[in-house]
């Protein structure tokens, strides 16, 4: 008989399987068992009709059971069980196991258990809660790439309570914020003058850094009078908790807040403040490296834990609420709070960032039980769909990691959920996830199918690369110190180690005196050479201010000079056409009397002709 397809909806448990024997999520290289000793393989006795694969899959659960029934818990993904209070619990509780049974039956076969990182009763407390599974994982000191943290279960089963809380009882958001400004409250910058935009760091202009103030004061005018409530929550949280600052040496830290919901399978910013709400546009998830980013996002700087908390409130106030026949204030959506942690260290230049996501997955619902209609059923449809899709990426990724064999594609882009959080999910970056159970026998069915989605998510191993760590300084102490430890007289002569070692601790506070002076020095020296570089500067220009003056005069007297004997040759040539001249005016004088003189003869020839031809005439009249 074909055994059956393994199902996040009624998932194998990892510690008991059909024959009662501990199921490990290790695996085991087939290469030892066949290639160092021959004679170890199993041969089959006469008459025997077993299959040789059956004999490989007996070998193999042996092999099993001496490797080990789990791995260490650091090592997969850490699943918390929380009970909602109720009167009447359809669970058992043993240790970190809940024991579930099937309605109806009282045999111990129909009985499943399962397995958690931590389990909470309806007594354990917010702070409790936080302490256990979420501020152990919050290091953004170390460079770590963040974490995601999820709340999963059915519609009023308190997710929402979890992640956030009331103003008495704050959730784990709230408590996130106080622990992240609270250790890195001496290096945290004013003013946000480094960004991440597509997973690059890029550091942002005069009118940028103004841009984002601005956008910040946008946010404060619509939140007026909810300083008070803020401070009531940091002082709960405090008091709780008490976080301690971190030494950072000269690191500073950037902080950056974006906030979305996915509604109707399509992404949404709960932070704009240039648009307008009702005419909102879903936005386009993209993937970089396998670091999925939102185009678009708008990511606002919060330089205080206060802004951090306007940032937080403003996001809520646009999140999609209903109401149903469970919940009077259900989710309709899947919202993702981010906090990004960008580290620059001044002295080495290294840009470090620490990204964290709070889901809050909207209810996994029964059409039946919420008596949902219309919009409310078309939302469910779509909840339903998401969480299918993040069930079936928990096992595709467990499968893989589980065999040897070509690994099959992770679902991850069937949803956008899964497309933001797909770090998490391929074992990349840690992941939290809160199981909320409501454990009434109404919702029996639909908490078993949240326990077996949760046993998968919880044997997903983490990836984790190994760090490149730098070599410490060492010191002429600490050298010697350790070569005597090392020494083998080390055991015999210890109180000549003591002395030796004392000896060497006076020295070594006796340098680090004098590196101290010899610092006050080298700092007094180099404001004494600050000075007179200045001196040295200004003579330097005095010296050159002269310098230039006297070229200047020697310049002009050259090109004064220039000038002269470029103008002699025309004096010359002016000159000669003046003298020209002065001959050519004088000719024409000349030509002018002797013209004067050729028109005086003529009016004589005139006067003689006109005589001439008045005698003609008479001479004639008279022959007439």
């Amino acid at each position: 008989m074909k055994r059956a397809q393994p199902s996040f909806l009624n998932a194998i448990e990892n510690s008991v399987d059909r024959r009662r024997r501990p199921r490990p999520i290790s695996r085991i290289r087939l290469e030892t068992l066949l290639a160092d000793d021959r004679q170890s393989c199993v041969s089959l006795p006469q008459g025997s009709s077993m299959a040789p694969t059956e004999v490989l899959d007996e070998v193999l659960e042996e092999q099993y059971e001496q490797d080990g029934n789990e791995l260490k818990e650091e090592e997969t993904v850490k699943v918390c069980l929380r009970l909602r209070p109720y009167a009447k619990i359809t669970f058992k509780i043993k240790d970190k196991t809940l024991i579930a049974r099937c309605q109806g039956e009282n045999q111990s076969s129909s009985e499943k258990h399962y397995t958690f990182s931590n389990v909470f009763d309806e007594n354990v407390s917010q702070a409790e809660v936080y302490d256990c599974c979420i501020r152990p994982t919050i290091r953004p000191t170390i460079g770590e790439p963040g974490a995601t943290f999820l709340t999963y279960g059915t519609s009023g089963s308190g997710k929402t309570y979890t992640l956030l809380g009331t103003e008495e009882q704050p959730g784990i958001v709230p408590r996130s914020i106080e622990q992240i400004y609270e250790e890195l409250y001496d290096n945290i910058s004013t003013e946000p003058s480094l960004k991440m935009e597509c997973m690059k760091p890029i550091p942002l202009s005069d009118e940028s850094v103004l841009d984002e103030l601005r956008k910040l004061r946008m946010i404060k005018t619509h939140l007026q009078g909810s300083e008070e409530s803020t401070a009531i929550i940091s002082d709960i949280i405090q008091n709780q908790h008490q976080f301690q600052p971190l030494e950072m040496g000269d690191k500073r830290v950037f902080i950056w807040i974006s906030f979305v919901e996915i509604y109707n399978e399509n992404v949404y910013d709960l932070l704009t403040v240039d648009g307008d709400y009702g005419k909102r546009k879903p936005m386009k998830v993209l993937s970089n490296d396998g670091n999925a980013y939102i185009k678009g996002l708008s990511t606002l700087y919060a330089g205080t834990k206060e802004d951090a908390y306007n940032l937080l409130q403003y996001g809520l106030q646009s999140a999609t609420y209903g109401a149903t026949d469970v919940n009077s204030n259900s989710s309709r959506s899947h919202s993702i709070f981010t906090v990004t942690v960008i580290t620059h260290s001044v002295s080495t230049q290294r840009i470090s960032q620490s990204v964290y996501k709070f889901c809050d997955l909207a209810g996994s619902e029964r059409l039946k039980k919420t008596g949902t209609t219309g919009d409310r059923l078309k939302e469910a449809q779509k909840i339903n769909t998401s969480l299918l899709v993040l069930g079936r990426c928990l096992e595709t990724v467990h499968k893989n990691q589980k065999s040897k064999r070509i690994n099959d594609l992770v679902p991850v882009r069937d949803s956008k959920l899964t497309m933001i959080i797909q770090s998490a999910l391929l074992g990349k970056e840690p992941m939290t996830m809160i199981v909320n159970v409501y454990p009434t026998e109404e919702f029996y069915d639909e908490n078993l199918n949240v326990l077996n989605f949760s046993s998968i998510a919880k044997q997903i191993v983490i990836s984790k690369e190994p760090k490149i760590m730098k070599a410490p300084h060492s010191t002429r102490y600490s050298f010697f110190l350790s070569q005597a430890i090392s020494s083998p007289s080390s055991k015999i002569d210890t109180n000549q180690l003591l002395l030796e070692y004392e000896s060497m601790k006076h020295e070594n506070d006796r340098l680090l005196a004098e590196a101290e002076q010899k610092n006050a020095e080298i700092v007094c020296l180099k404001k004494k050479l600050a000075i007179q570089e200045f001196q040295l500067r200004n003579e330097l220009t005095d010296n050159f201010q002269q310098h230039f003056a006297k070229m200047e005069e020697s310049y002009q007297l050259r090109i004064q000079s220039a000038q002269e004997l470029a103008i002699l040759p025309f004096k010359h040539q002016l000159a000669v056409l003046e003298k020209k001249l002065k001959s050519k005016e004088q000719t024409i004088m000349e030509m002018e009397d002797e013209q004067d003189d050729y028109e005086k003869k003529l009016k004589a020839y005139e006067e003689e002709l006109n005589t001439y031809r008045l005698q003609q005439s008479r001479v004639r009249r008279l022959s007439v």
